[in-house]
């Protein structure tokens, strides 16, 4: 069961698929990343990137955030996270786009978009983590003082990324959570 931890909305339960392919971001995971965060989503302007069920995003909202971009390509998740949000009432500060996150960050660095935070819970099988902060970093999407938050698998390897330097990476099973600056 997938719960908001904290905030406005603390307790409210999120709809989540069923299946074994579904993936959620534990609550352990969660609180360790805003925990780390703090103060930092207070009006935050936030890109959750693969948001599935929305589950980060509205962490954040319910912990203060502004505003969070939910980005998702399946239809079917993007159905839940739609109602994920009409849940916790909100609408009003959530932009909701479908399709693919590289698609959509290049639009954003094309249109001088800019967040303070971005979220990236990628499916772990495609090991992605490289192609994010690639994909981050050329488009400066990420305003300079700002965090860019990554779920990933061990076996998931950073290269290494120019601008964007791992400031900090914990563990906790099989997921590792690094953050860029």
């Amino acid at each position: 069961m997938i719960r908001v931890i904290a905030g406005d909305a603390r307790g409210r339960k999120l709809k989540g698929p069923k299946g074994l392919q579904f993936r959620p971001t534990t609550g352990r995971v969660k609180e360790f990343i805003f925990s780390y965060l703090y103060d930092l989503v207070q009006n935050a302007k936030i890109l959750d990137l693969f948001s599935g069920t929305g589950s980060l995003g509205i962490e954040a909202l319910s912990r203060g955030a502004e505003q969070v971009t939910f980005i998702e390509q399946s239809k079917a998740h993007l159905r839940i996270l739609k109602e994920n949000i009409h849940l916790c009432h909100y609408e009003s500060c959530s932009r909701v786009l479908q399709g693919d996150v590289f698609s959509h960050v290049l639009h954003f660095g094309q249109s001088g978009e800019q967040f303070n935070l971005i979220l990236a819970d990628p499916p772990f099988k495609q090991n992605l983590r490289q192609r994010i902060l690639q994909a981050v970093e050329k488009a400066c999407i990420l305003l300079p003082e700002g965090l860019l938050i990554i779920e990933h698998e061990q076996h998931d390897e950073n290269g290494g990324c120019g601008s964007l330097e791992q400031i900090k990476a914990r563990k906790f099973g099989h997921c590792i959570v690094s953050i860029y600056r």
